[in-house]
């Protein structure tokens, strides 16, 4: 039997990917494609493509992707991969769940999982991912059965800027059972699971902002207890070819150029035998201590990124601009560099927070965004902005109510 070859190409600059902090090309030949993506369309009325991704012939996952590339996808869960039989997994296990050292390490660890694969090109990358789908739930608790993802779209349109945002690695989807997951096995993982040596998960890359978990489902729930994103050792096959001449490929939202070393594979045919689906069931997890209001959800995301607000340094001068703006844009910029602070930085949202409810000529949509933070983030420094809003007001005042019910109970 034919030993798996894994040919490290090149290294990857990953300098404009925040998602990534590092990743190399590598080349699998001989692989014993025991880990594969299976595709083929439904009917010649459904513009819907059926597909599996299969370990050793059970489906992991499975998945009905629209031709639209803003349409979502639907997907559901499938055979649990701890029932796959897969040694390749437990052979590494030592390794992968030891403190991370380098990259290169890495990646030789996971050797023999890469080995799993079908032949061709692959990025390997050192990733961060949210332990959500991109809702605000924990990725474990996705439907069992056949259902709309958001995350599940080659281009996320938002309907704020009339805009799409292209896809990339971001959220995590499971393909273990639930009633492998248990919560004090996660705690082992707890003290660690938020340093830069933390022990990786491994994923595959399925589509749009969403990766196939394949190992760690005990460090992503670490992670939502802590309410930091996931290390993860990503694979990312080809997903697309662009130009007519195919001079460049893509991995995701990775894109290098076709040379003496990398040269054009056409995408193998769609499968002519027609997909069936199974149904799996998996009791939900207990939500109780995890700290999922720090991921944004991907409309969140997106709508921060749609804003063009990546990298930028928002002030409470720029926030003021934003509420003195005409343009009806600087409205949504204002509401996602709420929301999405809101998950990531949220010291800065009460700045946003502040600087809306002191503005003299505040409009009530902009009154009603803040309040609304300040209510769901109870705390001192909220009480004090919600106490001087009412001082500021009276009962005539249109958010008067809002504004009180912070002390509400329910």
């Amino acid at each position: 039997m034919k030993i798996p070859k894994i040919n490290i190409i090149r290294q990857i600059d990953v300098t404009e990917y925040e998602w990534c902090d590092s990743a190399v090309l590598i080349d699998v030949s001989d692989g014993k494609a025991a880990l594969k993506k299976v595709t083929s369309y439904y009917g010649e009325n459904d513009y819907t493509r059926r597909s599996q991704l299969l370990l050793n012939g059970k489906p992991i996952m499975q998945g009905r992707y629209p031709d639209c590339p803003t349409c979502s996808a639907m997907l559901a869960r499938g055979y649990g991969i701890e029932k796959t039989n897969t040694p390749e997994l437990l052979s590494i296990r030592e390794k992968i769940n030891a403190d991370f050292t380098d990259f290169k390490t890495a990646v030789e660890n996971i050797e023999s999982i890469l080995g799993l694969l079908e032949d061709g090109y692959y990025v390997i990358a050192d990733a961060k991912l949210y332990t959500t789908s991109g809702e605000d739930y924990f990725f474990a608790n996705v439907p069992d059965k056949m259902s709309y993802i958001d995350s599940a779209c080659s281009d996320y349109y938002s309907s704020d800027f009339f805009d799409v945002t292209e896809s990339f690695p971001a959220y995590i989807y499971p393909t273990q059972s639930n009633d492998c997951l248990y919560k004090e096995r996660a705690k082992y993982y707890l003290n660690r699971i938020d340093k830069e040596n933390a022990p990786r998960a491994i994923a595959y890359y399925d589509y749009g902002f969403l990766c196939a978990l394949l190992d760690g489902h005990h460090k992503a729930y670490a992670a939502a207890m802590k309410g930091v994103q996931l290390r993860t050792l990503l694979i990312i096959p080809v997903t697309a070819y662009m130009s007519k001449e195919y001079d460049k490929v893509c991995f995701a939202d990775i894109v290098l150029p076709l040379d003496y070393t990398v040269r054009y594979r056409p995408f193998k045919p769609l499968s002519k035998r027609k997909i069936v689906f199974e149904d799996y069931h998996n009791v939900p997890i207990s939500e109780d201590g995890l700290c999922l209001e720090c991921y944004p959800t991907v409309k969140e995301l997106t709508g921060f990124l749609a804003a063009e607000l990546d990298g930028v340094n928002i002030t409470e001068r720029l926030v003021l601009e934003w509420l003195t703006s005409t343009d009806a844009d600087d409205y949504s910029r204002l509401k996602y560099a709420l929301l999405y602070n809101e998950k990531k930085d949220i010291e800065k949202a009460f700045i946003i927070a502040k600087t809306i409810l002191s503005y003299e000529y505040v409009t009530e949509e902009e009154t009603q965004i803040a309040l609304c933070f300040l209510i769901r983030h109870k705390s001192d420094k909220a009480e004090q902005l919600i106490v001087d809003y009412l001082i500021d007001h009276n009962p005539t005042d249109s958010y008067w109510g809002l504004a009180n019910s912070y002390w509400s109970k329910t």
